[in-house]
């Protein structure tokens, strides 16, 4: 439910104004309600067609200039088929209205390459707006520009939340960003590079970055962060629940790196709670409180629903633990996170005695990441099971 009022809020809120404003320019212009229709129609079409034209641009520019396209979504709501092209992941959703995808730094120059990407990125948009101003006509065309100018100067306004970045932001924010920002944007390369490896299972070599990464940048938000993670694919979850209480205490993270943070110890709490690395009844509360502290800075809740599971289960609701841990994996966008959900979702079916989903459930997991501490820990239950 959390993705589809996620979808529903800007689609119900653009098709709203579109209507008011179609409404006054077709009695402006004496149309009869058949044009009223065909105006409704031109605005809905905009709402959905201009946010993919410039995600079509923002990917075109990261292909041509050299950044990381680690995953496109296609559609939004439930998830119908993933493969991968590359080093790619493609997902295929129930309802393809909407195009989205991460991207990140891979190699220097790092803000110059966003920043060509980002001027990609609007220069589709704004060709597509001009487009519509010089060749749209009738009813239909009022519609079409009433929705897609507006967007576009949206678009453009510089803003950047949790998951996601306007394209103004990349034009306009990017450049002038600020210590100590900029140092994280600049050593984000070595970062993606361990993270690279970890996805590939080899984490001898994502220590060797990151140990690279801590000698270039001793202290760094990005460096802290990688040194949990590595703690994390070791399974020494009360380490790192500990660095990463402290690094929280000491550091003075802007809202949108702190709900990353916050959303971090809401699953590391958990796993040091489930793997008895750390007294349940004292983190358990920490983690939640964690988690609903990282939605209330901009975190999105269903991209948490994996987390919301392995809560759950650990709190003998195995019902809601599947549920959850299901639509977790169904959403995560990494394959160490989906398979660190479908671990869970087979533990939850484990509690209902159902080793046969168990089993499937593992069995997907494995093929994302047999190694991950969590994915071993439950193959091991349920083999002795």
């Amino acid at each position: 439910m959390g993705t589809l009022r996620q979808w529903c809020r800007p689609w119900v809120v653009a098709a709203l104004s579109g209507l008011v404003a179609v409404g006054v320019v077709e009695g402006v212009a004496g149309s009869g309600p058949g044009g009223f229709g065909w105006g409704v129609l031109g605005a809905l079409a905009g709402v959905v067609a201009l946010p993919m034209i410039t995600q079509l641009g923002l990917l075109t520019g990261a292909a041509v200039f050299g950044l990381r396209i680690r995953h496109v979504v296609i559609g939004s709501l439930r998830g119908i088929a993933t493969w991968r092209v590359g080093r790619t992941t493609i997902t295929l959703r129930a309802l393809p209205l909407e195009l989205a995808s991460e991207i990140g730094p891979w190699r220097s120059p790092v803000i110059l390459r966003c920043w060509l990407a980002g001027v990609t990125s609007a220069v589709a948009g704004i060709g597509a707006v001009l487009a519509c101003w010089l060749l749209a006509e009738g009813s239909f065309g009022r519609g079409l520009l009433i929705a897609v100018t507006p967007l576009m100067l949206h678009k453009l306004w510089p803003r950047r939340a949790p998951l996601a970045t306007s394209t103004g932001w990349l034009l306009f924010g990017l450049p002038r960003m600020e210590e100590p920002q900029r140092t994280e944007f600049l050593a984000s390369p070595l970062a993606a590079r361990a993270h690279e490896a970890l996805q590939d299972g080899d984490v001898a070599r994502a220590q060797v970055v990151v140990n690279r990464l801590a000698a270039l940048h001793p202290g760094l938000d990005t460096t802290i962060n990688c040194q949990i993670t590595m703690h994390e694919a070791r399974g020494e979850y009360a380490e790192a629940v500990l660095k990463l209480v402290g690094h929280i205490a000491a550091a003075d993270l802007p809202p949108r790196e702190l709900s990353y943070v916050l959303a971090g110890l809401a699953g590391l709490g958990c796993c040091a709670a489930e793997s008895g690395q750390l007294p349940a009844d004292e983190v358990l509360p920490i983690a939640r409180k964690a988690m609903e502290d990282a939605i209330s800075l901009g975190y999105p809740a269903y991209r948490l629903n994996g987390t919301k599971g392995l809560l759950a289960l650990l709190e003998g609701d195995a019902d809601e633990a599947a549920r959850l841990a299901a639509s977790g994996a169904d959403h995560a966008t990494s394959p160490l996170s989906k398979a660190d959900d479908f671990a869970t979702l087979a533990r939850a079916h484990m509690a209902r005695r159902d080793n046969a989903a168990a089993r499937t459930a593992l069995a997907a997991a494995e093929r994302l990441a047999a190694w991950w501490p969590r994915v071993r820990d439950v193959r091991d239950r349920l083999h002795v099971a």
